[in-house]
């Protein structure tokens, strides 16, 4: 259905001319105040710029003279809508600034009051492990803020209402920590008595191997006593294993408690094991390097290192060997005693030049 248009009424025609009247009144005076502004800003403006060209006349006169004489062409005519524009422009950046400058404003504003938002203990996502009663009541009341003052006074009255409660509670949770106390002073203890008990198996075995290596170095000194006493009988009967060896001899694994002199291959001819078979080290040197931590040598301990080096040199030198001892070994075994000489021999040498 088609609108209708009504015919308006003398009275209704007056007020419609009434209004058009205003707004163009409105919207000239805007109009007016516009070229008044633009006006203004131009006024200015040739104003800072004719001081600005009187201050560079005077200083241009001062360097390059006096100035050529003006133009008769026509003076410059003003665009006003160009003004306008840029008046409008400038006015839109203001409102934007300070648009810009109330938000930060309410921000700083809004994060200042979530700063003292509080909330009770009792309603946050981790109150179990908030502080307990117990400290909450030992804090002074008087330095205290209103909210934890009034949780403060909950916590005394359900004390209060709670007495019986509340003291069960608190004897069940000496006891769980009287419980605790001791599980840890029993795990302490056990573990002190295992370091104890630990530390005596090593102290036995350390004086067992010494006991050990301390009988096979006085056999070997008396065994090489025996093979250099010429009243000795020696006639082609001696072994490989019978020879006094310059090392710990290995033991079987049948039985720990006995060493064969026969298992000896020229593997077990290094340096380290000469060195550990003729230069004992003492107690408290031995101590120390389990614990890694290394002693100087004094020059009584050089001294002896050599001498013994020195004797062992002699005993086991090719050709002294050869003359004193290889004929006395039986057939079977000799090529393979030179060999083991030879190592040790080379092991000796190697040592006394360090």
């Amino acid at each position: 259905m088609a609108k209708l248009h009504l015919k308006r009424t003398p009275a209704e025609e007056a007020k419609r001319a009434l209004r058009k009247a205003r707004k163009a009144a409105k919207t000239a005076r805007k109009r007016s105040h516009l070229s008044e502004e633009a006006g203004l800003h131009e006024q200015a403006s040739s104003e800072r710029r004719r001081r600005r060209e009187v201050i560079d006349s005077d200083l241009d006169e001062e360097i390059y003279g006096p100035p050529p004489p003006p133009s008769l062409s026509s003076a410059h005519k003003p665009d006003y809508d160009t003004i306008l524009s840029e008046l409008e422009d400038a006015r839109f950046r203001e409102k934007m600034w300070d648009a810009l400058r109330d938000d930060e404003r309410l921000d700083g504003i809004d994060a200042r009051f979530n700063d003292y938002a509080h909330v009770p203990d009792r309603w946050r996502a981790n109150a179990a492990s908030a502080t307990s009663l117990e400290d909450q009541m030992d804090v002074d009341p008087r330095l205290m803020d209103d909210d934890t003052y009034a949780e403060w006074i909950r916590a005394g009255m359900w004390r209060r209402k709670h007495a019986r409660q509340y003291e069960e509670e608190a004897r069940m949770k000496a006891e769980k920590a009287a419980r605790s106390a001791r599980k840890k002073e029993m795990k302490a203890e056990t573990a002190r008595l295992e370091k104890v008990a630990e530390q005596r198996r090593k102290q036995k075995k350390r004086e067992r191997e010494s006991q050990r290596e301390e009988n096979a170095r006085a056999e070997y000194d008396r065994k090489w006593k025996d093979i250099l006493d010429p009243n000795a009988q020696h006639a082609s009967s001696l072994s490989f294993g019978d020879i006094p060896w310059p090392l710990f001899v290995p033991k079987t694994h049948s039985d720990t408690a006995h060493s064969d002199s026969s298992s000896m291959t020229l593997e077990h001819f290094t340096a380290t094991a000469i060195s550990t078979f003729l230069i004992p080290i003492s107690t408290i040197s031995a101590l120390a390097q389990d614990v890694g931590v290394s002693l100087p040598n004094h020059d009584r301990d050089k001294k002896e290192k050599k001498e013994k080096l020195r004797e062992t040199m002699l005993r086991f030198h090719p050709d002294k060997f050869e003359g004193r001892v290889m004929r006395k070994v039986i057939e079977t075994d000799k090529d393979r005693v030179r060999e083991a000489v030879g190592q040790v021999a080379r092991v000796i040498n190697t040592l006394m030049e360090e």
